[in-house]
């Protein structure tokens, strides 16, 4: 098995959870339908493709910098009446994204048109794009041994301040019974604005104690305005 391991992090990020009317929520961590929207748009596939091949990874996500929600009041004009609506992000967190396969060779394809994508990339929504660097690269290990030995992201700076405990959360088995376990209706089964259809998922909690985890970013949401 192998497991391309990515980092989101950004000033901003979104994860569309159960948004309804007026209040855009976000969820704690990146969803699989934004990631696989994420990895679509990048190597170029239209609203209406097949992303079965895409849904068929691993997806695990660690959480390195857990950031703080934070809400947004923006007026919407329609033709009769303005409306304010609440938007919700998560600011200056930082995720550890795996995806694993046996295909090795989608895992490059997916490298390379991150590299080079085809249309813009964002952490959720199109006002948060990801700083980088955004890919850190393939590893020849199953997706939880892949994400419990990288190297903590999280900024020098924000070290101190955060549990020793880093969250993660795997994919699950419906035939399990686990109290860690949980559904999440994120499962891309078509991205068409026109018939958007999301199917339910397996999740499970696990954490990890190291005490001598090492930072390997520099994150600083604000450095580009000095």
């Amino acid at each position: 098995m192998s497991t391309l391991l990515l980092r989101f992090a950004g000033p901003l990020q979104s994860w569309g959870d159960d948004s309804r009317f007026n209040h855009r929520r976000t969820y704690s961590i990146p969803t699989k339908s934004a990631v696989i929207g994420m990895i679509a748009s990048a190597l170029g596939r239209d609203r209406s493709a097949n992303v079965e091949d895409l849904v068929a990874l691993q997806l695990g996500i660690r959480v390195d910098q857990p950031g703080e929600i934070i809400s947004d009041f923006q007026m919407v004009h329609g033709p009769k009446q303005a409306d304010v609506t609440n938007r919700d992000y998560i600011s200056d967190a930082i995720f550890l994204v795996g995806l694993m396969s046996e295909d090795r060779g989608l895992l490059q394809q997916i490298i390379n048109a991150l590299a080079h994508p085809k249309y813009p990339l964002f952490l959720g929504r199109r006002a948060c794009p990801p700083s980088y660097p955004l890919i850190i690269g393939i590893r020849e290990k199953p997706l939880e041994e892949a994400l419990l030995a990288e190297p903590w992201l999280a900024s020098t700076w924000r070290q101190p301040q955060l549990n020793s405990e880093l969250r993660i959360v795997l994919e699950g088995n419906a035939d399990s019974i686990d109290s860690l376990q949980h559904r999440l209706r994120d499962i891309p089964i078509s991205y068409d604005p026109r018939n958007r259809i999301y199917q339910y998922r397996y999740v499970r909690e696990a954490g990890h104690v190291n005490k001598n985890k090492t930072a390997q970013t520099e994150h600083d949401a604000f450095e580009e305005l000095e």
